[in-house]
């Protein structure tokens, strides 16, 4: 039975009372949706387990709450009282109280309980006030009949059909187990099977990494059965060596038998070298399925439902759908997928960002749906699922949609691009507008949207754990997002492969395939190498060019090409040799270190050697910008000037919004940072001042861009000054203007979105090595 000796008895009544309240919040929800009085029966144990284990640890408050909340799930039950939303909301709000409460530290307790006071009497009046409204008073349940401590040593199957939010306790509570000590003991059997400890993040880590090394080092066993069949050959070769010997012996006239006792030696080491490799067969093969086993058990433990990430989502579909005068319900498929801990951690915020998006943007109005031919009531959808090694999450509804030409107008008049350039757009490209930080489609702000976030967090959060965040709506029909992430961060199947002398591996989910193209098929355009893979163009880069192993050698030097990316976003990356498939247990690189471009973290093979895992989003950011982003190759950093303590930046853009984007992201940077409106804004600025760095929009009235670059770099002193522009314009015509017009890197707008523009500028001004300058300086 699990050791509760570390917890007190309020730590404990912490432990219940969090996890009757979720289930009496999500059990709620569901109550209201189903009207089922069978459905209340959970609920009501879940009152009377927080009400034995308050009255156990003498929280009056709790004990008086729960009982009024008992009461009215007991009416409920004997159908004395209807199942209505009015009455679901007052019992959502003792449910939040008693959620609350679970919070509070033993020493607070009292304070909690005196300020509380009045809003649980109040809260318990009106529940009571109903009931004694209603004809039939008597309360019947046999879970009231006796509400003494010893209460608590009930069948210890009621807290074990509740569900739980979080492993905390024995499945039945554990306050009553521990304040009832004679009268539990025959169930102690049945509690042990379904009890389970605390254990801290930092063991179970390090648990997890320990069950690696050893199924590694397991495998590693391997190298002594390759010794001991070496052993085997060697016996073989003698025994064919004393057999030549005796027919030599016999040719010349000498007894063989002088040889017999070599040969009983040898037969006895044969029979010695055949029992060892048996039982080194036998001791690998236990070794391995019993490391292994481990591993999958220990890194089981880290996996959770994925339930544990929507219990909440019902209640807040529910009220805020009820605070926007909307309806709509929740469905959730998938809820037993297990999903790793720490990317289960990341997703509340997400999962309730595109729901407040689908309820506020996407869910019309009852009377709306009605006037469309549609059910008054609105569905939303979240769904799990694994598919092709990667965890999917999708979160539909089946409201109004995206309105393509109402997203177009909107982003012309918030100044992201022109008319002109947004009906080149395609449906995505007009999407990922949703993700940029500061955009909204709302009309007006409200304390639901209209502030421009959420979206933004959503795909950043995809892609700090290495996924993806996706858009698809069709107008009138509904909106879908969906999210691509790993199942796992502590473990990936990788393909290692060789550039120039370094093993290096790619997570096989991120990788979309592996080619060898046939001779000359990898051919230059615009000095830019590129093959066909299935009636597409596919840009390439070399591999040791890109990650700084070595000089760059033409693409079709390479054997194989690894395409990353997705949809008509595919880059390939070409290395010198594949090396194969290993399961590696993933390590996080040394703090110290910082963001290591390119790479994601490190693991150890099984045969020992270390191998940096690559971060494939940087790979594809990098190569996007070398191949469509036109950055020229040999770019000169600039020459900074060592006694300045602060780096000065221009921004030139029309759009006010896009200017303070930029301006706080190089302030983040270290810049100070002055802006222009326009070119010609922009030159005068260029002129009065001293700057290290210019970021320039291509369309504003006045002067534009090509033509504001051009000047310029007409005057010496800004000839080897760093010019980004940064456009939505990203035709291959738009980057050459660019460039040819004098631009040291030209960059879509979409690189707000990751990394891409903060690398630019410091790969351009050598940031880093200025700002250590400037702080010895300062020093």
């Amino acid at each position: 039975m699990s050791d509760l000796g570390g917890f007190s008895l309020h730590d404990l009544f912490k432990g219940e009372a969090e996890m009757h309240s979720a289930a009496l919040s999500e059990g709620l929800v569901r109550l209201e949706g189903s009207s089922d009085p069978a459905s209340v029966e959970p609920l009501m144990r879940a009152a009377h387990s927080i009400k034995g284990a308050a009255r156990v640890v003498g929280v009056d408050i709790a004990v008086q709450l729960s009982h009024a909340m008992e009461d009215v799930l007991v009416a409920m039950q004997k159908g004395r009282e209807a199942i209505d939303p009015a009455r679901i909301d007052q019992l959502l709000r003792g449910a939040d109280l008693l959620a609350l409460l679970a919070k509070v530290d033993e020493c607070d307790i009292a304070e909690w309980s005196a300020a509380q006071a009045a809003t649980v009497a109040a809260l318990t009046g009106e529940l009571a006030a109903e009931i004694v409204a209603t004809p039939a008073k008597a309360v019947e349940t046999p879970a009231k009949a006796v509400e003494t401590p010893a209460k608590a040593a009930e069948t210890p199957a009621k807290a074990a059909e509740t569900p739980s939010t979080k492993e905390i306790a024995p499945a039945r509570s554990a306050v009553e187990a521990s304040a009832v000590p004679a009268p539990v003991a025959p169930a102690a059997a049945t509690i042990s099977r379904a009890s389970s400890v605390r254990v801290t993040a930092e063991k179970l880590d390090r648990l997890l990494q320990l069950a690696g090394e050893t199924m590694l080092e397991s495998r590693r066993l391997g190298a002594i059965r390759a010794e001991s069949m070496s052993l085997k050959r060697d016996l073989v070769h003698l025994e064919d060596a004393l057999d030549d010997l005796r027919a030599k012996m016999r040719s010349a006239s000498v007894d063989p038998a002088l040889i017999a006792p070599a040969r009983r030696v040898l037969e006895s080491m044969r029979s010695r070298v055949l029992t060892h490799l048996v039982s080194v067969e036998n001791a690998i093969r236990r070794g391995e399925e019993t490391s292994t086993q481990l591993y999958h058990e220990v890194l089981s433990s880290r996996m959770r439902p994925f339930a544990d990430a929507t219990s909440a989502l019902s209640r807040t579909v529910r009220d805020l759908a009820r605070h926007l005068g909307k309806d709509a319900r929740l469905e959730i498929i998938g809820d037993a997928v297990p999903v790793d801990r720490d990317i289960l951690a990341r997703l509340d915020a997400p999962l309730n960002h595109m729901l407040r998006n689908a309820l506020d943007h996407g869910v019309e109005t009852p009377d709306e749906r009605r006037a469309c031919g549609k059910s008054p009531q609105a569905t939303l959808r979240v769904e799990a699922r694994h598919h092709a090694g990667l965890l999917r999450v999708r979160v539909s509804d089946d409201g109004r949609g995206i309105d393509l030409d109402a997203l177009r107008e909107r982003i012309v008049r918030k100044g992201f691009t022109t008319d002109a350039i947004a009906r080149t757009m395609d449906r995505q490209e007009l999407f990922e507008f949703l993700f940029l930080p500061g955009f909204s489609t709302a009309s007006s702000v409200t304390e639901i949207s209209g502030r421009g976030v959420g979206l933004d967090v959503v795909q950043a959060t995809a892609r700090e754990i290495g996924g993806v965040a996706r858009i698809e709506s069709e107008f009138g029909r509904g909106t879908v997002f969906e999210l691509e992430l790993p199942i796992t961060l502590s473990v990936i199947r990788a393909l290692l492969v060789d550039v120039a002398g370094e093993t290096l591996a790619f997570p096989l989910a991120r990788i979309d395939r592996v080619v060898q193209p046939p001779s000359g098929s990898i051919t230059s355009v615009a000095g830019r190498s590129q093959f066909l893979l299935e009636e597409t163009s596919i840009g390439v880069v070399d591999a040791a060019c890109v990650l700084g192993l070595g000089d760059a050698r033409r693409a079709d030097d390479r054997e194989h090409i690894v395409v990353l990316g997705l949809g008509e976003e595919r880059y390939g990356f070409a290395v010198d040799a594949l090396v194969g498939e290993e399961d590696l247990v993933v390590r996080a690189l040394d703090p110290r270190l910082g963001k290591v471009a390119h790479l994601s973290a490190a693991a150890v093979r099984e045969s020992g050697e270390p191998v940096l895992i690559v971060d494939t989003e940087d790979i594809v950011q990098s190569v996007r910008q070398a191949l469509n982003e036109g950055r020229l190759r040999g770019a000169q950093r600039a020459t900074l000037v060592s006694d300045r303590r602060m780096l000065h930046a221009l921004v030139v853009d029309d759009s006010a919004t896009v200017r303070e984007v930029e301006r706080q992201l190089l302030v983040r940077m270290g810049f100070f940072v002055e802006t222009a409106v326009d070119g010609l804004d922009g030159l005068h600025a260029l002129r009065a001042g001293s700057f290290d760095l210019v970021v320039s929009d291509i369309d504003m009235p006045r002067m534009n861009g090509i033509e504001f670059v051009r000047t310029l770099r007409s005057d010496p002193r800004f000839a080897a000054l760093p010019v980004i522009v940064v456009s939505y314009k990203d035709r291959e015509e738009d980057r050459l203007a660019g460039l040819e017009a004098g631009a040291t890197a030209y960059l879509t707008k979409g690189a707000f979105q990751d990394s891409t523009f903060a690398d630019t500028v410091r790969d351009l001004v050598n940031l880093d090595a200025t700002l250590s300058s400037s702080a010895r300086g300062a020093s």
